[in-house]
């Protein structure tokens, strides 16, 4: 198994991979991020490139690709080795009873299976037929139908019941998929049946479930017009968006996602150019959709239908999405477009890439469909308008935009803006301190001390300028450093310096013929962080102020020890003070004169 592990870390860069996560921006050698694990201000999460590592000096934690993908997706590593063996293009070791043995692997497998049934079925029988015709009127090319793995599945009780048995899986497994019903009676049917089916991928592009979309809705006893799959152990629906694993990229490139309603939406944006564009499959955004959306970019473009239903669901989850963060845009259709995005593009495409290019942001959209429901005349509506508005502003997590709104709605109402400032402030403090409190922290973050910190900055320093090594050693006191795997390591490498000759050599080199040396797996992780805790700290310092940094911190550390060293001493005196001992009070007297 490590020939596939070290195959898979060989073709999947750390830094690509981090980056369909989170956004990450270059300090020197590596790249830096606000890390994903733990709430936080300021970006302590660091990639090394160069290396194939990272770590987070908020919550100290890090480790290669399997560590994030395991710790970001909650899997368990045989699970992450197969995710990341896909991603990869790697073929596992068929023998591999771990891997086989996992019900979520074995659940992700009867989908990808079941959806290349469906596909079959539409592109090759006669059955299909229908469904062809169905997409074709709906004007779904054969590149989309090809790239969205669109498929069919006849009016069948068992069609795919039986191919998945014949295949090897177990009633039960396929039960836990969510494609195949159990009958009160005994016996099991299929949950999909007359319908063109559409998987469902998560982020990383594996199908995690299905929406099937009824064709002939004249039987009521068939269900509704969409079924999606129900909850399983892979299938969140709220945990999923439709057609991000296509999007992601764009939506890094443009800067921002288009967010409809329904997947033949998806599609036709995509069809006519529009790659960003996303779905929730009819509902409301959720804490974990926003949080894979700004993985990507943290501004949104929301688009849902005209209709009374749509315009209703535009404005679900948007409080959430504010809460997090993210800078929203409302897309709104002309009556001329049609219903929704899809209906708009048949009839005119350039009359919805207008409709996205004149998206109004989130507060425009509130305000104007707030003062269109009262009459700003009537006073008993005039205390509604701005009830219902402070209370939308108050979602904003930026107090300077709190403040625009506030005095552009003051404009409005024609009223001092200290009136409604006044209104405001409860309203403001309370929501959004509820909002705030939805943020999870999932890891929590672990403060070191000034000396910790100090010691490790020392180090990080040292590394990259090995030549400081005379300075530090000749000014730093033996025992200062108060971590024993940093003292251990500092050691280390003055015993290597005055071993070897390295002055010929460049930093990396340094860095390589140490670790050879020392010959201590433990080591080189601390190494990997103090090289990216230098390029956090000092990746665009020059030499002559690297060097007045370390002399800075060689003064701070050798203060701290002294201090430490005195209050020891003090406590030795008192106590041989106490017994009498003149000559042990003496001894100690005059070790603390040196120390001063």
């Amino acid at each position: 198994m490590s020939q596939a592990t070290d195959e898979i870390k060989a073709k999947i860069d750390v830094a690509d991979l981090i980056s369909e996560y989170i956004q990450v921006k270059r300090a020197g050698a590596s790249l830096r991020a606000l890390c994903p694990f733990h709430t936080e201000k300021s970006p302590s999460f660091m990639i090394s490139p160069q290396r194939q590592t990272w770590h987070c000096f908020g919550c100290n934690t890090g480790g290669d690709i399997f560590e994030f993908v395991m710790k970001i997706e909650s899997l368990e590593f045989p699970e992450a080795l197969k995710l990341l063996a896909e991603k990869a293009g790697v073929k596992l070791p068929a023998y591999s009873s771990e891997i086989s043995s996992s019900q979520r692997n074995r659940l992700l497998d009867i989908m990808k299976l079941a959806a290349k049934f469906y596909h079959k079925i539409l592109l090759e029988s006669q059955r299909g037929e229908v469904a062809r015709a169905y997409l074709k009127k709906r004007s779904v090319n054969d590149e989309m139908i090809e790239d969205f793995e669109i498929g069919y599945i006849p009016e069948e009780w068992d069609l795919l019941t039986n191919f998945l048995l014949k295949k090897g899986f177990g009633i039960s497994d396929l039960l836990a998929a969510g494609l195949v019903i159990k009958k009160d009676g005994g016996g099991n049917y299929d949950r999909f049946r007359g319908r063109v089916m559409f998987p469902i991928n998560d982020v990383h592009g594996t199908i995690v479930g299905f929406t099937g979309r009824l064709l002939d809705t004249s039987k009521p006893e068939a269900g509704g017009k969409y079924v999606n799959t129900p909850q399983s152990l892979v299938f969140d629906k709220s945990r999923v968006i439709y057609g991000l694993n296509k999007a992601k990229y764009e939506a890094k490139r443009a800067d921002y996602i288009v967010l409809v309603e329904g997947q033949m939406d998806v599609i036709s944006c995509v069809q006519y150019g529009q790659h960003n564009t996303v779905a929730t499959s009819g509902t409301a955004l959720t804490k974990e959709q926003i949080k894979l959306i700004k993985r990507f970019t943290d501004n949104l473009y929301i688009a849902f239908d005209a209709d009374a239903a749509g315009q209703e669901a535009a404005t679900r989850g948007l409080e959430l999405a504010l809460a997090e963060g993210m800078k929203i845009k409302i897309i709104t259709l002309p009556p001329e477009a049609g219903k929704d995005p899809d209906d708009c593009l048949k009839k005119n495409p350039e009359m919805w890439l207008q409709a996205v290019k004149n998206a109004k942001s989130i507060m425009e959209y509130l305000f104007n469909k707030v003062l269109s429901q009262k009459d700003i005349k009537k006073p008993e509506d005039r205390g509604v308008i701005s009830s219902m508005l402070l209370e939308k502003i108050a979602l904003l997590p930026d107090v300077v935009e709190q403040d625009y709104w506030i005095k552009q709605l003051a404009k409005i109402l024609d009223i001092d803006y200290r009136i409604l400032y006044e209104k405001s402030k409860r309203p403001i403090k309370k929501q959004f301190a509820a909002a705030q409190s939805t943020t999870a922290v999932t890891t929590k973050p672990i403060e070191k001390t000034p000396v910790e910190k100090a010691s490790e900055k020392l180090l990080a320093l040292l590394f990259h300028y090995p030549e400081f090594s005379d300075f530090i050693s000749d000014t730093i006191k033996a025992d200062v450093f108060s971590i024993g795997n940093l003292q251990e390591i500092y050691n280390s490498f003055i015993l290597f310096k005055k071993t070897h000759s390295i002055k010929e050599l460049d930093q990396e080199k340094v860095i390589h013929n140490f670790m050879e040396w020392s010959a201590s797996s433990e080591l080189c992780q601390i190494l990997d962080v103090l090289s990216l805790l230098y390029d956090k700290e000092y990746a665009n310092l020059k030499e002559k102020e690297a060097k007045e940094e370390s002399v800075t911190l060689v003064t701070m550390l050798n203060s701290w020890y002294n201090k430490n060293i005195q209050k020891v001493l003090e406590k030795a005196m008192r106590a041989a003070e106490a017994a009498g001992d003149k000559e042990k009070v003496q001894e100690l007297m005059q070790k603390f004169k040196n120390i001063i």
